[in-house]
């Protein structure tokens, strides 16, 4: 069984195919690894209008997901500052909505 095959296995990743796809992309382009053994951390979906957004840890990956009700759709960052600069980049986003995930990263990190 390859490593692509491995990931895709895990329970968790069964229906986050993208999720897990994307993880092996990072792997292989930018050689940072998931160790065979690892903690998937994430906080409770946040309601925000008609879309549920999650955000998580996987190891050293970040990742969100947005459900639009029909399916869930991820983002996957190789470490917390790619995660923290995908936030800054949202066009219209207030401080204090980049103060609330900014929290929930550190939350991520510190649990």
């Amino acid at each position: 069984m390859t490593r692509e095959e491995r990931i895709l296995q895990l329970p968790f990743f069964q229906d986050k195919r993208d999720l897990a796809q994307q993880i092996i992309n990072i792997e292989q382009q930018e050689h940072r690894y998931l160790p065979n053994q690892f903690a998937i951390k994430q906080v409770p979906p946040y309601t925000f209008g008609d879309k549920r957004v999650v955000i998580g840890r996987i190891h050293e990956f970040y990742f969100i997901g947005i459900d639009n009700g029909d399916n869930w759709r991820h983002q996957v960052f190789a470490d917390v500052i790619k995660c923290r600069s995908f936030f800054i980049g949202l066009p219209g986003i207030t401080d204090q909505q980049l103060a609330f995930w900014f929290n929930n990263m550190e939350l991520l990190a510190v649990s």
